[in-house]
């Protein structure tokens, strides 16, 4: 039956809360809980699947962290989205029954997870206190029924919630305190008297979270005293080393739920930024922490994550082989798979490195595709400068999926084959659309320099058709310059060996693959790379020596400051393309003493931090930015 929601029995709908004063910053704070969000997803989702797959851990421990990744995945999934919605599209409203719905499935699904980190409690206890009777006491058929009643009991204990809040009318005031419904939250916005929603809140909470709480303690105290009584320190130490997940989980889940109460019952003077934060990290940081926490500390889903990845990695090295051997043994000859293989010295730790790079990955996306809209939608953004950082956007967007993706299929799953038509596609695509950024920038550090030295004439020589002309050349001079590159490598042969020890196909890493002479290859690269990133860099160069020599010559330190201020946001923007491009090139070529892991990585920040930095350093400095953004907002909105 649905629930009603006529003006006699509660309001027709709530206002989720926004951040007053910081409404323009719910943009990008938005973009960092869309990425807590996809790791949390994605960790989560990779320990089911560990799980599920590996017959070695079909353990009770196990069992119960799988319980926990469900509960997390459907927590966070009942309130992030429609999080995202608010903050990004300004809508607000949410209906009376569904905001009952969502409180309902907060609070129960909160209770569940309790009950299941007393569980996990219970068997640090049982595996401790009592190691041979462990197997009999928690079979696989009593990890279920845990299960079944942890569920049972949360919904026992917080269905009465939303069906206590039903019979009650509401005031005028419809505006909730968090960017999703919580029972204390939408109960003080009631007119008639609330007691007994508030007693039965308290005693729910007392009856489940509390209790767990002080069952957790009691469990941890009988494990500590059995703990003191072993012989050695190094003894202790790696029996209690056992439950140091377990407390880092429990940590994670109380620590914010503690606060978020605190907050709701004596923090009515906070600033309102306060409850939003506390909301959103008592649902994301327990979801984003859980699968981390257990993935580093536990050996066995260390060890299934090494498997899969030697078994994939096996695969493809013999349908390698395969390809190979159906080859006609002439001299001019190519693979049919690389493997490439991610960060060489560092396999064991890629599945957790994947993660910062998949968020950082997350958010280039989000900032660059909103960058683009923004400038789309708004005409007084359709301005050389803003016409450039759209070109650089787009050509971030390209860079970044380019490579990005195959990448985290290395590190998650050990997908390292790609064949060699594939690789010399992604070695196009890395090295053009590099040459296109550094041309973009090129052709930004001239706009500043008209917009300096010559401001008068800006609008005149700068115009939409020169604008659209610049880049339709750096983009040509990238696609002449590089094809060659690819050319020369697809008339070489290759050897037996057809490893690349890195997590992409770049251009010196496949020709020292080859048999043949490499040297016209070699040159060639070299030619290209000073011809590109050389040129660039010194005009570059040029354009902030004149800009610098006519910011001096103003009167006033105040208006120095003021020009040389609009010059902030492409220096940093080209400082972190330039540096990591300059130190991925030479090192190549002239670096063979410095750790492969350390080449590779920089490497592949090269491809990553440049798009994520780049929509933030602009949004961030650029004020017409901004304002295009909370125009956005506003028709959203409207």
């Amino acid at each position: 039956m649905p629930f009603p929601n006529s003006s006699d029995l509660g309001p027709p709908s709530f206002t989720l809360a926004s951040i007053p004063g910081l409404e323009a910053a719910q943009f990008w704070m938005a973009i960092l809980l869309c990425s807590m969000y996809i790791l949390a997803v994605a960790g989560n989702c990779a320990v089911l699947f560990i799980v599920k797959t590996e017959p070695s851990l079909h353990a009770p421990m196990y069992f119960f962290l799988c319980m926990l990744a469900a509960i997390d995945l459907a927590l966070s999934t009942s309130t992030v989205p429609r999080t995202l919605s608010s903050y990004w599209f300004n809508v607000t409203e949410i209906s009376f029954s569904a905001c009952l719905i969502q409180m309902f499935l907060i609070h129960t699904l909160s209770a569940v997870e309790s009950t299941v980190l007393l569980a996990m409690a219970v068997d640090r206890y049982v595996a401790i206190c009592h190691p041979l009777r462990h197997a009999a006491i928690l079979t696989n058929a009593a990890t279920a029924k845990i299960g079944l009643i942890a569920m049972a009991r949360g919904v026992l204990f917080f269905l009465p919630l939303p069906l206590l809040l039903l019979p009650l009318p509401f005031c005028s005031s419809r505006l909730l305190s968090h960017s999703f419904c919580l029972h204390q939250d939408v109960m003080n916005l009631a007119c008639a008297n609330t007691t007994p929603s508030v007693v039965y809140g308290l005693t729910a909470i007392l009856l489940v979270m509390g209790l767990d709480a002080i069952l957790i303690c009691l469990s941890y105290v009988l494990i500590l005293k059995a703990v003191l009584r072993l012989a050695s320190w190094k003894e202790r130490l790696k029996v209690f080393s056992t439950c140091i997940a377990h407390i880092c989980v429990v940590l994670a889940f109380y620590v914010p739920l503690i606060g978020l109460s605190v907050v709701h019952r004596f923090g009515k003077d906070l600033a309102p930024l306060v409850h939003v934060t506390m909301g959103n990290i008592y649902i994301l940081v327990p979801a984003v922490l859980n699968p981390i926490i257990y993935g580093v500390r536990t050996k066995q889903i260390q060890r299934r994550i090494l498997n899969l990845i030697h078994n994939t990695r096996a695969l493809s090295v013999a349908r390698d082989k395969t390809g190979v051997m159906s080859l006609n043994s002439t001299a001019f000859s190519h693979p049919s798979y690389f493997l490439l293989v991610g960060i060489p010295g560092l396999e064991k730790h890629q599945f957790w490195i994947a993660f910062p790079f998949c968020l950082m990955y997350a958010i280039a996306v989000l900032g660059n595709t909103t960058l683009l809209l923004i400038i789309k939608t708004e005409p007084s953004l359709h301005e050389p400068m803003y016409l450039f950082l759209a070109m650089l956007a787009f050509t971030d967007l390209v860079l970044s999926t380019s490579t990005l993706p195959k990448m985290l299929g290395i590190f998650w799953i050990g997908s390292g084959e790609i064949a060699f038509p594939s690789c010399l596609a992604q070695m196009f695509f890395i090295h053009t659309f590099t040459s296109v950024e550094s041309g973009v920038l090129t052709a930004m550090a001239l706009d500043r320099y008209i917009a300096i030295c010559h401001p008068l004439r800006h609008s005149s020589i700068l115009s939409v058709p020169v604008v659209v002309g610049f880049g339709s050349v750096v983009l040509v001079r990238g696609v002449l310059l590089v094809s060659p590159v690819c050319f020369l490598l697809h008339r070489m042969s290759f050897c037996q060996h057809h490893v690349i020890s890195h997590s992409y196909c770049e251009h010196m890493a496949v020709v020292k693959l080859a048999c043949g002479n490499t040297r016209a290859s070699y040159i060639y690269g070299l030619f290209v790379a000073f011809s590109v990133l050389g040129f660039d860099i010194i005009l570059i160069s040029a354009s902030y020596t004149v800009i610098l020599r006519v910011v001096m010559r103003l009167s006033s330190t105040e208006a120095r400051l003021k020009s040389f201020s609009t010059c902030a946001s492409h220096l940093c923007v080209t400082l972190t393309f330039y540096v990591p491009a300059l130190f991925t090139f030479l090192t190549h070529r002239f670096g063979h003493s410095i750790p492969p892991p350390v080449h590779i990585v920089v490497a592949n920040l090269y491809l990553i931090v440049p798009p994520m930095l780049n929509p933030i350093v602009y949004g961030v400095r650029t004020k017409k930015i901004w304002e295009g953004m909370a125009l956005l907002f506003q028709r959203k909105g409207t």
